[in-house]
């Protein structure tokens, strides 16, 4: 967990085992996992629910102390957390590259490790072929495209919410904005997946509604009181539906 959170979850430290499972076993083809990539959504909504709770306490806490939340300070924090796995990842496989691949695809590797590293591979990827297109099983940084869109994701959601907070410093206000984001996101994905797949997939615009489920999670129910019996039931109603996309899709 960030720094900047209350404390650690043990149930989102497990909800991320669920996705990485799925999401490894999918990709080797493992019998019962045609589903599995919904890992990756998975991730998203864990990710929304944490940055938009460290973007809305940071605001809160400038209310009542003279900490002001800083834009700066948390692309830093996320620049910290994301880069050094990520060149290190790179730098293995550009290694390993060298020594397997012919010229042309070495070449194309490069290629690819630059948009690792700029945070735009999603957008690359998307003008090249689809995630579940045989073409895409041979890429080594294939999924790095899933963390360029939630750079890209990290970079506007605190704009967006300092934006917000600025004209009105209430969270009530901060509902409002991340509601609306999210339902443009989820008529954008309506719009665009039956005529450009390709594109609704890889891209932000018509993703994001996934990162902002997370954030409506974090804003409406993270102070919610209910009954322990309600909270085990609506858990096993979730990781239910988990496992039936994983097993089902």
């Amino acid at each position: 967990m960030d720094a900047k959170s209350s404390s650690f979850r043990g149930d989102i430290n497990g909800l991320r085992a669920w996705a990485v499972v799925s999401v490894v076993l999918y990709h080797f083809g493992v019998f019962g996992f045609s589903g599995g990539f919904i890992g990756v959504d998975v991730f998203f909504v864990i990710s929304g629910y944490l940055m938009t709770g460290i973007i809305a306490k940071g605001l809160s806490d400038s209310l009542t102390s003279n900490n002001k939340f800083s834009v700066l300070d948390f692309y830093v924090s996320r620049a910290k957390r994301i880069l050094p796995a990520l060149i290190v990842l790179c730098g293995f496989v550009l290694v390993l590259g060298w020594a397997i691949l012919l010229p042309d695809e070495y070449k194309t590797l490069g290629s690819y490790t630059l948009s690792a590293l700029g945070f735009f591979s999603n957008i690359k990827f998307r003008r090249e072929s689809g995630y579940f297109d045989p073409a895409s099983h041979e890429n080594l940084l294939l999924h790095t495209w899933s963390l360029s869109l939630e750079w890209q994701f990290y970079m506007i959601l605190p704009l967006v919410m300092l934006g917000a907070w600025k004209i009105r410093p209430k969270i009530s206000t901060l509902k409002i904005v991340v509601l609306l984001w999210f339902v443009l996101s989820v008529y954008w994905s309506l719009t665009i997946t039956p005529h450009k797949p390709t594109a609704a997939f890889y891209l932000l615009k018509s993703r994001a509604w996934e990162l902002l489920a997370g954030g409506i999670v974090y804003l409406w129910a993270n102070n919610l009181t209910m009954a322990e019996s309600v909270r085990r039931v609506i858990e096993g109603v979730g990781f239910l539906l988990i496992i039936l996309s994983i097993f089902i899709f």
